[in-house]
């Protein structure tokens, strides 16, 4: 175990158990419709407008995140973050939760400086302006991608779907841009802004800005903009499909920052990473992705990978192409982040026969003992993908029964590959005919 991770371990757990940095100094605002998070994994929850009348840096702190603070200061585990639960109960002592791996960015002295509920500006922040986008992806929903929105108005809801997650097709998205597409007079917007230049710039680590896809988002060129001079470190989440001057001006914007960081998503291979991505190019984005190692100004190229039932068949000849890129561009560009996909809980993992994810995890294990040119927190994340899929029927927080779950994932595969013009003939055979029967 890497001596800094160990560290982490020690410090977090001296804390509380169930103590992480990330419900402090890390977050994502959606911005578009008003709610936040403290990572990745916890659901997203609503900001009263009525906190940031009072405070703008409620965006972050807002009470409900104060109020799982303490129970982390009490040594209480946080319900949002069952998933870090999940993996930690799992007792294999050479796979870590995200608890430390969020925690282990920040310092020793930061961390320990944790010792009340209260306000903060976080160091890690990113935000989304509006959910602008020209992908539907097949984990994605309305909320975060115009596309979805426009598909469900088009063609009507997604029918026959009985888990919550299923829901979430129902609806063309009206919440997810209250302000409208050009964002007039959104609140938390202009909250943002002001809190921006009162407080927030001076204190960031790093700013990243996803989507929707925020090269569309007129706002996200405001904020290029305004960003000038600043010592943070800026990122962009981007699915890099784009056309070439587009590209250039993604290229140009990144020679404006002290550091800037790219971060793209792709988990699947050829025509099978475009069938779990809808409007994908695979090979316009591998070649857009190849531009900008040429021709950008950065710090850190990252792919994130999304983890589902529907996206894990081609993924170790993605984690292949990726290493072919490494290899080309030399030390550790394409740095690649594994996350399990645990919403819509039909499209989990979880979700797939025992054998099925049996044989899935000997073939990732086997991929993993075969290659080189991994870092050691890739190794780990992948050991822990595997890990999962032998030990884990069901995450924490899902409700849902094995067979509602298997009943949503065969219709909304059908539905999505009939709406979208994609074959199913992109998944192996074994899979194929279990979605089919």
């Amino acid at each position: 175990m890497p001596t800094a991770l160990k560290r982490t371990i020690e410090i977090v757990n001296e804390i509380s158990p169930s103590f992480c940095a990330a419900k402090w100094y890390n977050a994502t605002i959606w911005l578009g419709n008003g709610r936040t998070a403290s990572c990745h994994l916890p659901l997203a929850h609503s900001i009263p407008l009525e906190e940031i009348a009072v405070d703008v840096s409620a965006l972050h702190n807002t009470k409900y995140k104060k109020q799982r603070r303490q129970e982390m200061l009490d040594g209480i585990r946080c319900d949002e973050c069952a998933y870090c639960w999940t993996v930690e109960d799992n007792k294999d002592n050479d796979v870590h939760s995200d608890r430390v791996y969020k925690s282990c960015i920040y310092n020793e002295q930061d961390i320990r400086a944790l010792k009340d509920a209260g306000n903060i500006d976080p160091k890690t922040l990113e935000i989304s302006f509006d959910n602008l986008c020209n992908l539907s992806c097949s984990y994605c929903n309305s909320e975060f991608s115009s596309t979805w929105s426009a598909d469900i108005k088009e063609n009507g809801p997604y029918q026959n779907l009985i888990t919550p997650g299923g829901g979430t097709f129902r609806n063309a998205g009206a919440h997810a841009l209250p302000y409208g597409n050009k964002n007039e007079d959104n609140p938390y917007i202009k909250a943002f802004f002001t809190w921006f230049h009162q407080s927030l710039k001076n204190n960031l680590t790093e700013l990243r800005v996803t989507g929707g896809e925020p090269t569309r988002s007129p706002w996200f060129w405001k904020l290029v903009d305004e960003c000038e001079g600043t010592e943070f470190s800026f990122a962009v989440n981007t699915n890099l499909v784009m056309d070439q001057h587009k590209m250039q001006q993604l290229i140009q914007a990144s020679a404006r920052f002290k550091q800037f960081d790219l971060y793209t998503s792709g988990e699947g291979f050829g025509a099978h990473g475009e069938f779990v991505r809808s409007g994908l190019d695979y090979q316009l984005w591998r070649k857009n992705l190849v531009d900008f190692a040429t021709h950008g100004k950065y710090k850190m190229i990252h792919v994130m990978l999304t983890v589902s039932a529907l996206s894990i068949w081609t993924i170790r000849e993605f984690m292949d192409d990726m290493l072919a890129l490494r290899k080309q561009f030399g030390g550790f560009q394409f740095h690649m982040s594994v996350n399990l996909l645990r919403f819509p809980s039909f499209q989990s993992i979880n979700v797939l026969p025992a054998e099925m994810k049996n044989n899935l995890a000997v073939n990732i294990d086997t991929w993993l003992d075969s290659v080189a040119g991994l870092s050691p927190h890739e190794s780990n994340q992948i050991k822990r993908l595997s890990t999962y899929l032998r030990t884990v029927e069901r995450s924490q927080e899902d409700q849902d029964s094995a067979e509602n779950k298997t009943h949503d994932l065969k219709e909304f595969a059908k539905q999505y590959a009939t709406r979208k013009q994609l074959s199913l003939d992109v998944f192996p055979a074994e899979f194929a005919r279990w979605l089919n029967g």
